[in-house]
């Protein structure tokens, strides 16, 4: 008799708790178990016997690089398979040092996910459950979240190669936006003085959106420099806009790839230049958004970034969500 293989989903995202659930629920030869986030896939990892862990690097409370790093340090059986949205060419050596057999980026290739399963010796039935349920309510901010993760990893990546170093990939907070919670975050952008916001208009297939991106720390020229980009003002204007219009583009290119949508984008616009948001003109329904924070693992910078659509474009992005999950 065959014995069961006991496998870890330990990724903070449902989406991907839900398809991993699809491909490997109802196998003879597969118990599934899960968790959230870093600390909870290690008391799993501690109380049974984990033939292989799937691994997101991006969780709150512990993250895949301290779950590596902690692994490296025991004895242990668990074969980790790291499946994650940061394709940082810096990440995937890190996490094959610290210990990892394999790197599969997301979105995952399902046939892809099976053979490197085979070849760790777990063999399973394709297609039990290849449903793709009807979301309900706010679900599709959920599916939208892991769209926006990979976009992240994938500008993570391409800033990383810019820059020549490791990016600090954050995790994307999506979520729904009123009119006074906007104007508080705006409000608290324009009251650091130690920072400089840029405001960046985007349109593509039905979506209509903002970006706000704040720059703040002594080493932003340095940034600029390292990324190509020259000051030619001493109030690095210049410099500024080109960052931010990188943070900008960065994730639309790999949000226009998977959600199949051609995006453009505006001139950026240095905030204290841009009067709209104050001259009291009031937005009356809520707004969709991404916000996100990047950070240089080697300098002192941090760029915050706040993606806003309307309420037309939250309806485009919900059917997509439907057709991509």
């Amino acid at each position: 008799m065959v014995r069961k293989q006991n496998i870890l989903i330990c990724d903070d995202s449902p989406v991907v708790h839900r398809a991993m659930s699809r491909m490997l629920s109802g196998q003879d030869a597969v118990t599934l178990f899960f968790a959230e986030n870093g600390k909870e896939g290690l008391e799993c990892l501690t109380n049974q016997d984990i033939d292989v862990m799937f691994l997101d690097l991006t969780m709150p409370v512990m993250d895949g690089f301290e779950v590596l790093q902690v692994l490296s340090a025991r004895e242990h059986e668990t074969k980790t398979i790291i499946l994650s949205a940061d394709v940082q060419r810096q990440a995937m050596e890190r996490c094959i040092e610290l210990g990892a057999h394999h790197f599969l980026p997301k979105p995952f290739d399902p046939e892809h996910l099976m053979s490197v399963l085979n070849k760790l010796g777990i063999y399973v039935v394709e297609g039990l459950d290849n449903s793709v349920p009807h979301q309900a309510g706010d679900e599709f901010i959920q599916a939208f979240k892991e769209v926006a993760n990979v976009a992240l990893g994938r500008g993570a990546a391409i800033i990383s190669d810019h820059f020549g170093e490791f990016i600090k990939m954050p995790l994307p907070n999506v979520a729904k936006l009123c009119a006074g919670e906007l104007e508080m975050a705006i409000d608290d952008i324009k009251q650091q003085s130690e920072s400089v916001a840029i405001a960046q208009r985007f349109v593509g297939g039905g979506i209509h959106g903002e970006a706000l991106v704040c720059l703040r720390g002594k080493d932003v020229g340095v940034f600029g420099a390292r990324l190509g980009f020259s000051q030619v003002d001493e109030h690095k204007s210049e410099i500024v806009i080109d960052i931010a219009n990188l943070m900008v583009s960065s994730f639309l290119v790999s949000l226009s790839e998977q959600m199949n949508i051609p995006f453009s984008v505006r001139q950026p616009i240095v905030l204290e230049d841009y009067m709209v948001w104050g001259d009291g003109e009031c937005i009356k329904s809520e707004l969709f958004t991404v916000e996100y924070t990047y950070e240089a693992d080697s300098l002192d910078l941090e760029c915050d970034v706040l993606f806003m659509m309307d309420n037309s474009s939250t309806l485009v992005i919900k059917k997509i969500m439907e057709t991509l999950h």
